[in-house]
């Protein structure tokens, strides 16, 4: 009877740990995952919406073919979570362009209250969808493929006039 009890536990385990391989790759959940975020074909291509900081003509670092442009610290989108900055900057831009013109202002606003050397000659905020080959990405290539600017704004110097 013991070794019975034991054959069924285990076929039972066995069987559980095989019934994803079943599943559509997009199911996800209880009691197993398929984890549908790795499974699923991205394609080559894939969108990153964000916020650059762009420097004007002439700053340091600033040169045709970078723009001068450099990613947003998260800490100035939403908070320190860059996940969390990333879906701040996807809802704003799907909201539409008042939405999106408003964070732009808002990120804009804490870039030029931080006086941070790292952003040094920074005059706009950019909140721009960029089209990436995602493994010429991660080979180092940084020039999007596409790129779509949802948002533009200056940074405030401070100064009046």
């Amino acid at each position: 009877m013991e070794r019975l009890h034991a054959y069924l536990l285990s076929a039972l385990v066995l069987g559980a740990t095989a019934y994803p391989a079943f599943l559509d790759p997009s199911d996800d959940g209880f009691p197993l995952s398929t984890y549908p975020m790795f499974s699923k074909d991205r394609g080559e291509v894939v969108p990153v919406t964000s916020a650059f900081a762009v420097r004007g003509p002439g700053s340091e670092g600033s040169t045709r073919s970078n723009r001068g442009a450099v990613a947003v610290a998260p800490h100035y989108v939403a908070n320190a979570e860059t996940m969390q900055a990333l879906q701040t900057i996807r809802k704003s831009v799907r909201r539409g362009k008042r939405s999106a013109r408003r964070l732009c202002r808002a990120i804009a606003a804490r870039i030029g209250e931080a006086r941070d050397p790292e952003l040094a000659g920074v005059t706009h905020v950019e909140l721009a969808t960029e089209h990436h080959a995602s493994v010429a990405f991660l080979a180092g290539e940084r020039t999007p493929r596409k790129r779509r600017v949802h948002a533009r704004c200056a940074v405030p110097t401070g100064e009046t006039p």
